[in-house]
């Protein structure tokens, strides 16, 4: 608890010193999103797995929710941090001894990206973007649950890191409903590519290469 604390604090002083003094910001807005998320692991070790056994890793649906603060910076600029409660993970089916068998790998983090916003003029109340933007991802689960035979199990997965950091990068679209009160509703897909293994290093084992991927439709209200 003590070290989840300290990564919290050390956040958000870090994302205090990058984002701009509201002197700096021309529009200071936040907002709502919630999300579908689409996700799956990727590495080197994944990618050996596959090759081997000739079965392949399926997509993990889950969701995520949360909020953001959007700074912007000119008409064509803003600096858009996040914080949000997303699912991620895997699963596979197989056929062993006769029998089917499925596993799923069950992650939940608290994500935190800072996004690096383009805004593209238009002349309507529809208003596109593209965005990038680093992120961290602190662990909340990891769990592995199994299926085989009729019987089913579920336990918690000991040699799996606590932080994971990665890219952002997407597109999205702004529907004004105001030009007054300047609300919006949003549309965003975004890809979340995990840049660090989730593998935990244990002493005399050996690293094995597994990293997240997410693709997340969202959908938020800015007020």
């Amino acid at each position: 608890m003590k070290r989840l604390i300290a990564i919290i604090v050390t956040g958000a002083l870090a994302l205090m010193l990058l984002l701009p003094s509201s002197s700096l910001a021309q529009e200071i807005r936040g907002g709502l999103k919630l999300g579908l998320n689409m996700a799956n692991i990727h590495g080197t070790d994944v990618a050996n797995f596959e090759n081997e056994t000739e079965e392949s890793w399926g997509s993990k649906i889950g969701f995520c929710v949360g909020g953001y603060i959007s700074f912007k910076i000119g008409e064509m600029f803003a600096i858009q941090p996040e914080v949000f409660y997303t699912m991620k993970g895997a699963k596979i089916e197989t056929t062993l001894l006769g029998e089917t068998a499925k596993l799923k790998l069950k992650f939940s983090y608290l994500e935190i990206p800072v996004l690096a916003k383009l805004l593209i003029s238009t002349q309507s109340n529809v208003k596109p973007s593209l965005f990038v933007g680093p992120t961290l991802a602190i662990k909340l689960s990891g769990k592995m649950w199994a299926e085989w035979a009729g019987e089913s199990d579920e336990e918690d997965i000991e040699d799996m890191k606590g932080t994971d950091f990665g890219l952002i990068i997407g597109g999205g679209i702004d529907f004004g409903l105001d030009a007054a009160s300047k609300r919006k509703i949003m549309v965003d897909l975004r890809y979340i590519l995990g840049l660090t293994t989730i593998h935990k290093s244990v002493e005399g084992e050996e690293i094995v290469d597994v990293k997240n991927g997410v693709f997340s439709l969202m959908v938020g209200f800015s007020f």
